[in-house]
């Protein structure tokens, strides 16, 4: 008797993740992410349950990743400004290296579905706290987060074009006190 197939769950998210980037967020159907995993659509519902339970392991997945590539970036210091600085180096990297619009296209999936935003709220408290700031240094912190996650959204969901070098200048400016 032959043993039954494992679905791989990470092979069907880059399967999804393919998808959006190359078809667009409404393309993203079971049948989609079949097709381009190579498995039938039964393979991919039985794997996730709901579109719903897709998009929240797609974003659980990016989640992940990004606390990951946060804590290597602040190479073990915790200070508030070692804190944004990995994040502005972090968001920098997102915007240059092909995922960041693929992220931006799953959050606004989210946030259009009317999904529950509390994962991607509680990523935010976790980077940046509740935003509060008493000192100038303090807001000046706060200013720049806010700014970065600003560039981040001009770039990846409305598609603003900008030279690398300008991008670059622009991120080396808030990641200075």
């Amino acid at each position: 008797m032959a043993r039954p197939r494992t679905i791989d769950r990470d092979h069907l998210l880059t399967a999804a993740e393919a998808v959006v980037t190359g078809q667009g967020a409404a393309a993203l159907s079971f049948a989609s992410v079949a097709a381009e995993a190579g498995l039938s659509k039964a393979s991919v519902q039985s794997a996730f349950g709901s579109r719903a339970a897709l998009i929240d392991a797609l974003i659980g997945r990016w989640m992940q990743h990004e606390a990951d590539r946060f804590e290597a970036a602040l190479e073990g210091a915790e200070s508030p400004e070692a804190r944004l600085s990995a994040h502005l180096r972090c968001t920098y990297d997102e915007l240059h290296n092909g995922r960041g619009q693929r992220v931006a296209t799953l959050l606004a999936i989210l946030a259009s579905e009317g999904q529950s935003s509390a994962s991607v709220r509680r990523w935010y408290q976790e980077r940046m706290g509740d935003l509060s700031a008493q000192s100038p240094e303090e807001k000046r912190r706060r200013t720049a987060f806010l700014a970065a996650e600003g560039a981040y959204f001009l770039r990846c969901i409305v598609g603003l074009e900008a030279d690398p070098a300008i991008w670059a200048e622009i991120f080396a400016a808030l990641d200075r006190p």
